[in-house]
């Protein structure tokens, strides 16, 4: 991979801070905001809405981390052409914890790490950092949120009732769709889950407009000691025409993570500048120049070949 393009692949990775997922397409005639939530009759053998929180909940709550080696593919205005690193170790801590390394050639050739809001972006190669304590403000999303819509897009057990409403059910296929709105964001949340136990498969934030802001699409989930975790995920920020996807393999689920530099990111970003990093003010300033590409119209296929 070329400086440039690994230059690129950090770009995208903090654009989505967190150089993990892909994102996807919307949803047709959704209602706006500021309509009352009417009743939806549903057919015989619908959950409830607390049944379904109940298992979003207990999952959240049993993984408190992974890490992973995978692969990672990724599309934004800046790049050239879709990237491929196939060479990635991604280490998360719930809530909002990530570190990424991304190596071509066991060179490390980036480094994303994320602490809430927080993150660095390191490029070894070109000797370059941007460290955010509060995040970054893009056209619609912090870089913060768009986080939280990869990894934790709720804190299922916080859901005030009155906010959570069951508007589809399907049984042929044995899954749900949620609506959630946020009356003070004037913005809403459709999720699609499929049980037993309840998972999400599908989650799309939407603005006031019915404009869609994040999406995000799971699958194939794994499941370890009672821990249900997708290997696949799928990510699309429309406003800032990133998308992005993470296929994970050799997946260790709440590992012992002591070592991780999450606590440490305002500190990394001094040792930087004491060997030498230059500061750039906004990711968009990096190295490379950029280029306007296209989405991809088809989401969770199979990795391109080659890199």
């Amino acid at each position: 991979m070329s400086t440039a393009s690994s230059f690129s692949v950090i770009q995208a990775a903090a654009r989505s801070t967190l150089l993990i997922l892909c994102f996807f397409a919307g949803l047709t005639g959704c209602a706006r905001l500021g309509e009352r939530m009417e009743r939806v009759e549903l057919p015989p053998g619908a959950p409830s809405v607390e049944e379904i929180l109940r298992d979003l909940n207990q999952n959240e709550q049993s993984l408190k981390g992974f890490r992973a080696t995978g692969t990672i593919i990724l599309q934004s205005p800046e790049l050239e052409s879709t990237q491929v690193s196939r060479e990635s170790v991604i280490v998360y801590q719930a809530p909002l914890s990530l570190h990424v390394v991304g190596r071509k050639y066991g060179t490390r050739v980036v480094e994303l790490i994320c602490s809430g809001d927080a993150f660095l972006l390191l490029l070894p190669t070109e000797k370059q950092y941007c460290y955010k304590p509060l995040g970054e403000q893009f056209s619609k999303l912090t870089t913060g949120e768009m986080a939280r819509e990869i990894f934790q897009p709720e804190i299922w057990s916080n859901l005030p009732p009155d906010r959570v409403r069951l508007v589809g059910f399907y049984p042929e296929s044995g899954s749900a769709e949620l609506e959630i709105r946020y009356p003070e964001q004037k913005r809403r949340r459709l999720v699609k889950v499929q049980g037993l136990p309840w998972v999400v498969l599908e989650n799309r934030l939407y603005d006031a407009r019915g404009n869609l802001l994040a999406e995000t699409l799971k699958r194939d989930y794994y499941v370890l000691d009672g821990i249900r975790f997708p290997r696949e995920v799928e990510s699309r920020f429309p406003s800032e025409t990133a998308w992005m996807k993470m296929s994970l393999r050799k997946i260790e689920l709440n590992p012992p993570l002591e070592n991780a530099p999450f606590e440490r990111i305002g500190a990394l970003a001094e040792d930087a500048e004491r060997a030498g990093y230059v500061f750039v003010e906004r990711t968009s300033e990096l190295s490379g120049e950029p280029q306007s590409v296209g989405m991809p119209e088809t989401w969770l296929d199979d990795d391109p070949g080659g890199e």
